[in-house]
């Protein structure tokens, strides 16, 4: 199966996760919508159109476990982008947590010259750093869009938009949907040697896509969108994992102690917070 362009994988990944979303609340109901609720889902989408292929040239670029700790800084931002969007007020003790966190991505991220396994690993970075800044105005969109609806609602809606979007971002660049790698030679995601059928990892793509989504709106119902991210985030350790699993990464170890460090910074926001 040849391999896809980054807009028409986002394109089928979220096709299939709006297809069952929508099976979803076919069965559940449509929630009652506030008037308010389009422009908050409208700017959650748009700015998640931007971020997700950045994130993608991120992890073509850099090296994949430490731009996945990159994303850990969005909850760094969200101390200050949910102030302002939400009127979060931050505690001493998530300020403190914000710190070790900084400090940990610090050890994740720290290279030396004959530790360099990719090209362009510190701009792959700078991109995952620049995505966390896009996440962290975002969640305040999606927070809002969720309380005008509710979880599942807000979610099929980003998908849908999401669709269109990509749709017609490769109908307008590439003149048609399904783009190839002998179309587009430099927008593509590469191959690390670790292989599963391309119809199953993007099916496995669009069901992530709509599990991940209905969570991350419940639980942004659950209190302060800063900590709620923060939680979310304990993830870079799996990617450390991944990291190592699947692409063969190296300085795991000195990784994995970052990791850790950045998550008690996580930890003492969501206990002390």
């Amino acid at each position: 199966m040849s391999r896809y362009a980054k807009p028409t994988i986002l394109f089928i990944g979220f096709s299939i996760s709006t297809l069952v979303m929508a099976i979803a609340v076919r069965y559940s109901g449509v929630p009652e919508i506030s008037p308010d609720f389009w422009w908050a889902a409208l700017g959650s989408a748009g700015l998640n159109f931007i971020a997700f292929p950045i994130l993608l040239k991120a992890y073509e670029i850099g090296e994949f476990s430490s731009v996945y700790s990159m994303i850990l800084l969005t909850p760094v931002f969200l101390l200050f982008t949910a102030f302002v969007g939400l009127g979060e007020v931050p505690s001493l003790a998530g300020v403190s947590g914000v710190l070790l966190t900084i400090v940990g991505l610090y050890v994740v991220s720290k290279n030396n010259s004959r530790d360099v396994v990719v090209k362009d690993f510190r701009k792959g970075n700078l991109l995952g750093i620049a995505v966390a800044l896009i996440y962290s105005v975002s969640v305040n969109f999606d927070k809002l869009a969720t309380q005008y609806s509710s979880p599942l609602f807000a979610g099929l809606v980003y998908s849908m938009l999401f669709v269109v979007a990509y749709g017609l971002y490769s109908l307008i660049v590439y003149k048609k949907i399904f783009v190839r790698e002998s179309d587009a030679k430099g927008d593509l995601v590469p191959s690390h040697g670790f292989y599963l059928p391309g119809f199953f990892i993007i099916m496995l793509l669009g069901l992530t896509l709509a599990a991940g989504s209905l969570l991350h709106n419940a639980a942004l119902l659950t209190g302060y969108a800063s900590y709620t991210i923060a939680v979310k985030r304990i993830g870079v350790l799996f990617g450390v994992v991944w990291g190592w699993l699947f692409f063969h990464e190296k300085n795991i170890a000195r990784k994995a102690f970052g990791a850790a460090f950045a998550v008690s910074g996580v930890l003492l926001i969501v206990l002390l917070g």
